[in-house]
């Protein structure tokens, strides 16, 4: 059987290309970009004839972007493979400045092409991959801890417990003497603290068992009010926002209200001053795309939010707050309170995630799965995201503005699944120049952001294109309400943390008015 040659033309080379799930970029031995395939656009954020004719190290951040000729030059003279033919991690720029994290894999074109040396490069954003892999240190982190605490905790209990007996002794003994009394009760109240600690311990290496059991997160919050009052003291309000027909969970209560505590705790020294402090309650159902963003199984969530109008953190401490033993207490904190909250919900089948801005506060959301009792009739998430799609619209164009990178990249990825077309700006002054330049059907903005806030650019946008709908969002839309001058935009800002069911359906809707 003879073999039959097939010659493709420039048009269908373009077309692999451009088919290809992979960026791929075709560069000269000068770093001149010769081909941008549309992979390549949508992960940059360039389109092929801004791209093409341009030098390849804009695509990289400064010290990178600054090395990659030299790089080029020591393989052409010396074949030195420092990039060529060798698969690696580096970090890439988008347009909008924005850093990520790439696999990039390099080889050079086998012949040379009118004197010149071609080069071709597959690149494949590992965003997710790195959230999934920080993910599984974490979890790997929290296993090691746990095998350390289980075989030192029992010992230390014998200890503790020798501790206890002597310091009730000596109580009894001295009962005359005050002095020694009130020196034994120190001893025995220290003793009684890291006993407690032990426990938690312990059950935080899953050593001792968790009592679970069928559990109403409302009643929990609704029971433990009153001594969480006393706890804040009178310069923080304590304030309970609780769903009606919340589902049940199948939980540790004891877990669940060392954990409310914990983060209670932490919200009250976050804000030495006084403020607010609000425990949330909702029912969520979390979708395919919210499984994978979440790295939970799709379906049905209680969320339970903890939000305080308090100092805030860093994208540092965001990073480590729930590493064992790190902590911003000093001396006053052990670093293991908000670790063991989160290996409570791991181990619940759950998650927690941390939404921050600096000098704002701090919102600490907890998803739990939904319990179903054996034979309960329910209609699942499934159904009820399949029933959405079909009667939702999705196409239009939106401007998405926030000045956190992460925030963007995920709103995105939601609303571009969906068939919508997306425009990034992580500013208000930068979403009024794209607005001058491209056409807009809606505005999805933060309202916390540096220079111009999300009420602000709403206004402008109003007062400029009154056609274009608004949708604002924050962690903390109530500090706002008093001074808004537009109360429905107030009264409809999206809460955060939402899943992405929640922005679409509300994209939806604002779409259709």
């Amino acid at each position: 059987m003879s073999s039959q040659q097939i010659s493709l033309d420039e048009n269908d080379l373009r077309a692999i290309l451009d088919g290809m799930v992979d960026g791929v970029i075709t560069i000269n031995d000068k770093g001149t970009i010769l081909s941008f395939n549309k992979t390549a656009e949508a992960m940059f954020g360039y389109e092929n004839k801004e791209a093409v004719g341009k030098n390849v190290s804009m695509l990289m951040p400064g010290p990178d972007s600054e090395r990659h000729d030299s790089y080029l030059n020591r393989y052409t003279e010396y074949g030195d493979p420092h990039i060529i033919g060798i698969g690696r991690n580096v970090t890439a720029l988008r347009r909008n400045g924005e850093q990520f994290p790439m696999r990039l894999s390099v080889i050079e074109y086998p012949a040379k092409i009118e004197g010149e040396r071609w080069f071709i490069g597959s690149c494949l954003d590992i965003t997710l991959q790195k959230q999934q892999e920080d993910q599984l240190r974490q979890s790997m982190k929290m296993e090691a801890l746990g095998k350390l605490t289980g075989g030192i905790s029992h010992d230390y209990n014998n200890m503790l417990g020798i501790v206890l007996g002597y310091a009730g002794l000596l109580i009894k003994r001295f009962s005359d003497n005050p002095k020694v009394v009130e020196y034994a009760k120190e001893i025995k109240h220290a003793g009684e603290r890291g006993k407690d600690l032990t426990q938690r311990l312990l059950t935080f290496a899953r050593v001792q068992p968790m009592a679970e059991e069928r559990t109403d997160v409302n009643q929990v919050l609704n029971d433990g009010s009153k001594m969480l009052e006393k706890m804040l003291t009178v310069q923080i309000k304590l304030t309970l926002r609780l769903a009606e027909d919340l589902w049940p969970v199948f939980i540790d209560k004891g877990c669940l209200e060392d954990a409310v505590l914990n983060m209670s705790i932490n919200a009250m020294h976050a804000m030495p001053d006084g403020g607010e402090l609000e425990l949330a309650t909702s029912n969520v159902e979390i979708s395919t795309l919210d499984s994978q963003l979440l790295n939970i199984n799709k379906g049905d969530y209680v969320r339970l939010s903890i939000t305080d109008t308090g100092s805030g953190m860093t994208e540092e401490v965001k990073q480590q707050v729930f590493e064992p033993f790190f902590t911003t207490k000093e001396d006053k904190g052990t670093g293991l309170g908000l670790c063991q909250v989160y290996g409570f919900v791991s181990n619940a089948g759950g998650t927690i995630r941390v939404y921050s801005e600096l000098g704002q506060g701090s919102c600490f959301s907890v998803y739990l799965p939904r319990h179903i009792e054996k034979g309960e009739a329910v209609e699942s998430s499934v159904e009820q995201e399949a029933e959405f799609k079909q009667r939702s619209i999705t196409s239009g164009h939106i401007l998405v503005v926030d000045d956190e990178e992460s925030l963007l990249e995920i709103n995105d990825e939601i609303l571009s699944s969906e068939g919508y077309t997306v425009i990034r700006a992580r500013s208000g002054e930068e979403a009024l120049e794209v607005l001058a330049k491209e056409s807009v059907d809606l505005v999805l903005s933060d309202v916390v952001m540096p220079n111009m806030d999300g009420f602000e650019l709403a206004d402008k946008i109003h007062n400029k294109y009154p056609n274009i709908k608004i949708q604002l969002c924050s962690g903390f839309p109530e500090r706002y309400g008093k001074s808004i001058t537009d109360k429905k935009l107030y009264q409809d800002i999206l809460q955060k943390p939402f899943t992405s069911s929640q922005l679409l359906q509300r994209v939806d809707k604002l779409l259709k008015e």
